[in-house]
């Protein structure tokens, strides 16, 4: 065929995806149109690495919840009609810092943050690598001074640009982190099932009463259990790691609310009695149920029973039964998750410094985390501790700044045990102070007034006394917790002062703290403690054990002996 060369033709390029930044109300406006959010699913069930906290349900939701805190920021990409691109974050920030996003600082996070396990971007393999530089490149550009964090990007989202790309391999700093997982096809998953102790602490928790492996699916149910579920997290949560998420940030409730309402959660109970022992409410999607939104179990039957354990194990059978792919166990590196886990695989955590401190710092931080594990040790439990200490060191520097040096030196040295006994028939049983028994939410309303003791470290024993076996006697008025009692059987701190001439198997009050606010009611509240403890088993007697030098001072004015 000839060609007439005279006329010149052309072959036009492929039009390229036009990519977009949205922020604040122009993302809400656009999460009104049903027809992007149509070609959000579609891209969703499209990208092979996209998890259910990409899903426009879960991001759109936690958009609304946290609109007073989180500013949403969403960069699309879309070709001819068709969305080819997604990434959803969000940045911290105040109504006043939104006016001047140049000069903005601060992290800007994926969707969810911490309510969000996974963190990445939608797109179609081919486009995958190209999206994401452009997306970070509109961020970048709109938000200078932000630097940016995706925590954790599933195993099999594209990362091969940051090594052959020489920008961004400057800005990036990524760390890969061993996730632990719970496959429910998995050949060896029949034994855990079968492993003796789990059969064991199984038979104890029934001997108990009516034992109940239950999974919620009614809103109303989950919203009558929710409030208790959350003090008992939080109390957890404040004894291990001085964390009250659910107490500082109350759109955490509402969010598991919404999302419980859009059939995202999986929500299963533990009961004997009707009492919950262990719960457990995580995330849903895809084929996977992923830990994370509340784990809990009750510390009053933990060392013996067991009630967590068995509850994940008594999960994992549910799940294999509803026709699950995986449990996801999430990272973290904690022992019982390596316990349960038939595999593993990897997670990444991808930071993007527009800081050059930022970027050596979080370098620094990956160098030291690798050497730990090398070591043989647990970055995060290495890491608590000297959070920890820390937290420790500036709650001794609070109490030296608040008081004489010479005072806290004093209280310190006269810090005697001492016992006293209380009559049983006095007079001080007329207290009307109503005290309640084993209250979690007493316990969290503690300050660190009159104590040299921290919210940590009071926390943090109050679990270890519930776990072996005590109980507890607490006094709060008006949010505040003003007294605070320990109840268990003598034991052998007080057979070492000499009080055998006491009746066999009597009652020890220890432990008691009493809010500066309420020293002249002290007596009031430990008679009411005797009142109520009288109910408990083999307590013919009250002896209370006090090492505050300030509380024993109280209780000698009144008349009261010591016995030691």
């Amino acid at each position: 065929m000839q060609i007439d060369k005279g006329f010149k033709t052309s072959v036009l390029a492929p039009k390229a995806a036009e990519v977009e930044i949205l922020v604040g109300d122009d993302v809400f406006k656009l999460l009104t149109e049903e027809r992007f959010l149509s070609k959000w699913d579609v891209l969703s069930a499209n990208c092979t690495w996209g998890t259910v906290f990409q899903s426009r349900e879960f991001v759109s939701t936690w958009y609304r919840v946290y609109q007073h805190a989180y500013l949403p920021i969403l960069i699309k990409a879309e070709k001819e009609d068709k969305l080819e691109g997604l990434l959803t974050m969000a940045v911290a920030c105040s109504d006043s810092q939104r006016q001047n996003l140049d000069k903005l600082k601060g992290r800007i996070v994926g969707a969810g943050q911490f309510d969000a396990e996974y963190q990445t971007w939608l797109a179609e393999a081919t486009n995958g690598e190209k999206f994401i530089k452009d997306a970070l490149e509109k961020i970048s550009s709109l938000f200078p001074l932000c630097n940016i964090v995706l925590r954790y990007l599933p195993p099999d989202v594209p990362l091969d640009w940051i090594s052959t790309d020489n920008r961004w391999r400057k800005k990036a700093v990524i760390q890969a982190y061993r996730r632990p997982l719970m496959e429910m096809g998995h050949p060896d998953l029949p034994k855990f099932f079968r492993k003796t102790e789990f059969r064991n602490k199984l038979n104890r928790l029934k001997k108990l009463g009516d034992l109940k492996f239950e999974r919620i699916t009614h809103i109303g149910v989950f919203s009558s259990i929710l409030q208790g579920l959350t003090i008992q997290y939080d109390f957890r949560q404040g004894a291990m790691f001085n964390k009250n998420q659910f107490r500082d940030s109350p759109e955490k409730s509402e969010l598991l609310l919404a999302l419980f309402e859009q059939n995202l959660l999986h929500v299963t109970t533990l009961k004997v009695n009707e009492e919950i022992l262990a719960c457990i409410v995580a995330v849903s999607g895809r084929g996977w149920v992923h830990l994370g939104g509340i784990n809990i179990h009750t510390p009053f039957y933990a060392n013996y029973y067991s009630p967590g354990f068995v509850h994940f194990l008594m999960l994992g059978q549910q799940l294999a039964h509803e026709g699950i792919d995986v449990f996801d166990l999430t990272p973290g590196g904690d022992s019982y998750k390596e316990r349960l886990a038939t595999g593993h695989d990897y997670v990444y955590e991808l930071v993007i410094a527009n800081s050059q401190v930022f970027n050596l710092k979080r370098k620094l931080r990956k160098t030291i985390q690798e050497q730990l594990i090398k070591a043989g040790k647990r970055p995060m439990s290495v890491e608590l501790s000297l959070k920890k200490k820390l937290y420790l060191l500036k709650g001794r520097l609070k109490d030296i700044k608040q008081h004489k040096v010479s005072a806290i030196l004093d209280l310190v040295s006269k810090e005697k045990l001492k016992f006293y006994r209380l009559d049983l028939t006095s007079s001080l049983l007329e207290s009307p102070l109503q005290v309640h028994k084993d209250n979690l939410s007493d316990l969290l309303n503690y300050e660190q007034r009159g104590s040299l003791q921290t919210r940590w470290e009071f926390l943090e024993e109050a679990m270890h006394r519930f776990e072996v076996g005590e109980h507890c006697y607490s006094w709060s008025e008006q949010g505040q917790l003003l007294g605070c009692a320990w109840v268990g059987a003598a034991d052998q701190e007080a057979q070492r002062v000499h009080l055998s001439q006491l009746p066999e198997g009597v009652a020890l009050v220890q432990g008691i703290y009493c809010h500066p606010a309420a020293y002249d009611r002290l007596l009031s509240f430990l008679a009411a403690v005797v009142k109520e403890a009288l109910g408990e088993p083999n307590a013919p007697a009250i002896v209370i054990s006090v090492k505050d030098a300030a509380l024993c001072k109280v209780i000698e004015a009144s008349g009261i002996k010591s016995l030691s």
